[in-house]
């Protein structure tokens, strides 16, 4: 069983804790059928404070930094919920961000990949990442 997780972090915190606390409950839900459980097509994009959409070229350090612990934290979180007989991974669907204009083609414009246009990895690389570690 799979979900297509194409999300976005939050700036808003009680819309974003409400999303993590989806994410838990989806897991919990798809390791509960005792299927094998795939995140497939996970991708991010940032959504600012007055639920606006942020385009890769206006993104901030913090705002970077944010979607890396929204990463590791559902990368995390699928390891611990997911018992590791049914972990049948994740498959990550932007890798590189978009360069299109914002809202044109797949998330364009948007900073969905884990590394950016030039191949240089992004805190959301780290981000994943460590939440391979937990």
């Amino acid at each position: 069983i799979g979900t297509q997780m194409h999300i976005s972090y939050y700036e808003n915190a009680q819309t974003q804790k409400s999303k993590e606390d989806h994410v838990v409950k989806m897991l919990q839900l798809m390791a509960d059928t005792g299927k094998l459980v795939k995140i497939s097509e996970l991708d991010m994009g940032y959504i600012n404070a007055s639920g606006q959409t942020v385009a890769t070229v206006n993104m901030t350090d913090a705002q970077h930094r944010a979607m890396a612990k929204y990463y590791e934290f559902i990368v995390s979180k699928y390891f611990e919920i997911v018992p590791p007989a049914q972990q049948y991974g994740i498959t990550i669907w932007c890798p590189l961000d978009s360069t299109a204009e914002l809202g044109s083609g797949w998330r364009g414009g948007e900073p969905v990949g884990l590394w950016d246009q030039n191949y240089n990895r992004k805190y959301a690389y780290a981000g994943f990442a460590d939440g391979l570690r937990k």
